[in-house]
C-alpha cells in the first residue's frame, strides 16, 4: 500500500512539473515580441529619450539622469539607496548618446596611464595619463520606460532599466573615452571621443559579482553603524 501510494505521489509530481513547465513556456511565449512590436517599442523609447537630451543639446539643460533599478523600483522605493541582492536602486550618470542600439551615459571619470608607446592604458604603470571617463551603453531591450521630469525623490529624468549585467549592471559593455569633450556638429555639442586604441569591453564576470558583493557588504556595514549610533 505504501509502494502503491508513493508511486502515485510520484506520478503525481511529475505531471505538476510538466503542467508548470508547460506554463511558463506559454508566459514566455506570450511575452515575446515580435519584430515590429520591438521596433515599436524602441521608437517609442527613442521618442522619450529624445525628449531627454534634445534640450539638453540645445538649451545647455543639466546632463544628469537617474538610471533606477526596475526590479528594486517596483518593489516599493522609498527614495533610500541601499545596496541588496537585486542591486543598489539607483545612480546619478550623464547621458551624451542615442544610438541605434540604445543610450551611452558617462558613468565614471577615472585616472588612466601611459603604457612604453606613449598609448594610453587602465593598466597601472609608472607614467599617469589625462583622465578618462568610462560610459556604459543601455541596450533598448532592458529599458523598460524613460519618464523626462522625475518622480517624487528625483527632480531629473529617469531611465528605468532592467539591471541585467554582471555585478548587477546597468550596461551590455562600457566604452573608454576621452574626458574633455570636442565640439561635434550644427550646434556645437559635446562629443566624447573614444579613445582608439582601447576597445568596448565588459568587466570580468567574476570582477563585476567581487565588486558587487563588496559593495554589498559595506552597506550592510554602514547601515548597521547607523542603526547604532541612532539606538545610543
Amino acid at each position: 500500500m505504501t509502494t502503491a501510494a508513493s508511486w502515485v505521489d510520484l506520478a503525481a509530481l511529475a505531471v505538476a512539473l510538466v503542467s508548470l513547465v508547460v506554463t511558463i513556456s506559454i508566459f514566455l511565449l506570450g511575452k515575446r515580441l515580435s519584430f515590429k512590436q520591438q521596433r515599436e517599442r524602441v521608437h517609442e523609447l527613442e521618442a522619450k529619450a529624445w525628449d531627454v537630451l534634445g534640450p539638453i543639446r540645445q538649451e545647455g539643460l543639466n546632463s544628469s539622469v537617474i538610471v533606477m533599478n526596475v526590479s528594486r523600483y517596483e518593489r516599493g522605493y522609498n527614495g533610500t539607496n541601499r545596496v541588496t541582492w537585486r542591486g543598489s536602486s539607483y545612480s546619478g550618470v550623464e547621458i551624451i548618446e542615442i544610438g541605434h542600439g540604445g543610450i551611452d551615459v558617462i558613468d565614471t571619470v577615472q585616472a588612466s596611464f601611459l603604457d612604453d608607446g606613449g598609448a594610453i592604458t587602465l593598466k597601472k604603470t609608472r607614467r599617469p595619463g589625462p583622465n578618462v571617463v568610462i560610459s556604459g551603453h543601455i541596450p533598448w531591450a532592458w529599458i523598460d520606460d524613460i519618464t523626462v521630469d522625475g518622480d517624487d525623490f528625483h527632480n531629473k529624468s529617469i531611465l528605468f532599466v532592467q539591471h541585467r549585467g554582471s555585478g548587477r549592471s546597468p550596461y551590455d559593455y562600457l566604452t573608454v573615452r576621452e574626458a574633455t569633450p570636442v565640439p561635434y556638429g550644427p550646434n556645437d555639442r559635446d562629443y566624447f571621443r573614444p579613445i582608439s586604441n582601447l576597445e568596448t569591453f565588459r568587466p570580468k564576470v567574476a570582477e563585476a559579482w567581487w565588486q558587487f558583493f563588496q559593495s554589498w557588504r559595506l552597506d550592510r556595514k554602514m547601515h548597521r553603524a547607523e542603526r547604532s549610533f541612532n539606538q545610543h
